[in-house]
C-alpha cells in the first residue's frame, strides 16, 4: 500500500486514540470530549450560538442541542439574548470558566508530553499539513453546499 493510502488511517486513529485519551481526563470533571468540543468553541469565539458551533464543528444541530443541555444542567453555561431572539448566544458561567481552566490545564499537560520528544520544525510543519487539509475540507464542503 502506497503511502497516500495509509495518511488516512493514521489520521483518523491518532485522532480516535487521542480523544479516548482526552476523555480518560474528563471522566472525574463529568465531561467527555464532545462536551468538552463544546466549552472548548464557546471559550475559542467569546461566545457563539448553537450554529455556530454546530458550523464549527462540522456535527449536526439535534446533536449541538443534547450536548448544551447536558452543560446547562451542570451549571457550566449561560445564555445571553441576541439580536434574533430565536438564537441565543451561550457564554461559560463562572463555573464553566473554572471547570474549563483545569481541564485545559490537564489536557494541555497531556499533549505536552505527547509531543515533547518531537522536533519543533516537524511540529510545525504538522500544523500546517493539517489546516491545509482542514481548509481544503472546508472549501470542498462550501462547494457542495452551492452547487
Amino acid at each position: 500500500m502506497n503511502s497516500l493510502l495509509r495518511f488516512r488511517p493514521s489520521l483518523l486513529r491518532c485522532a480516535r486514540m487521542m480523544s479516548d485519551e482526552i476523555n480518560t481526563i474528563l471522566l472525574p470533571y463529568q465531561l467527555n470530549y464532545s462536551l468538552w468540543q463544546i466549552l472548548f468553541v464557546i471559550q475559542e469565539k467569546h461566545g457563539c450560538t448553537s450554529i455556530e458551533m454546530a458550523d464549527y464543528l462540522n456535527v449536526s444541530k439535534p446533536s449541538i442541542a443534547k450536548r448544551i443541555h447536558v452543560l446547562m444542567q451542570m451549571g457550566v453555561l449561560s445564555q445571553i439574548e441576541t439580536e434574533d431572539k430565536r438564537q441565543k448566544k451561550l457564554m461559560l458561567s463562572d463555573q464553566g470558566i473554572a471547570l474549563f481552566q483545569q481541564c485545559a490545564a490537564e489536557i494541555d499537560n497531556f499533549e505536552r508530553q505527547l509531543i515533547q520528544n518531537l522536533d519543533q520544525q516537524d511540529i510545525q510543519r504538522s500544523i500546517k499539513i493539517l489546516h491545509a487539509i482542514i481548509n481544503d475540507l472546508e472549501i470542498n464542503k462550501t462547494g457542495e453546499q452551492h452547487e
